[in-house]
């Protein structure tokens, strides 16, 4: 990883986006490109992810609706469905606004696929890694992305 890289941490709740500063005045100067650290550039929460199944089915005064009662079941891949496109549509937003140079994306495994096929700018990964690491820490976050660690 070097200066200027952008990191995506990604789950079906919150997206959070990283770009690679310079951690000494030799990475600034460009001797040492790999000497980086990862300051937060934007989160991003999904809100879809929030809502629950009772508050899609019931009116205001929390009566379910009968007619839409026994479509819970397709409900709940519908709802999937919207959160995976909107995951993959902020990602997307995410590597055009600061995707200069390499990015770097993790999203968890049982969701990798639906997401990537999704995204339009799947091309511009550099490297993916197949594991929720939102909650990471941030200086831990750049030995995750290493080759020698994916294998």
């Amino acid at each position: 990883m070097k200066v200027g890289d952008l990191v995506i941490t990604a789950s079906l709740g919150e997206i959070k986006a990283y770009k690679a500063e310079p951690r000494t005045l030799e990475a600034e100067a460009g001797l040492k490109p790999n000497e980086v650290k990862l300051d937060l550039v934007t989160a991003v929460d999904i809100l879809e992810a929030h809502k629950r199944i009772q508050d899609l089915l019931s009116d205001e005064p929390g009566q379910f609706n009968k007619a839409t009662l026994g479509d819970s079941h397709n409900l709940k891949k519908e709802i999937l469905n919207t959160i995976l496109k909107t995951v993959a549509e902020d990602i997307d937003s995410l590597i055009e606004q600061y995707g200069d140079k390499k990015v770097f994306l993790s999203i968890p495994q049982e969701h990798a696929n639906a997401i990537l096929s999704q995204m339009k700018n799947e091309n511009r990964l550099f490297r993916v890694v197949k594991k929720d690491l939102l909650k990471t820490d941030k200086n831990k976050l750049i030995e995750e992305f290493k080759p020698e660690l994916l294998k």
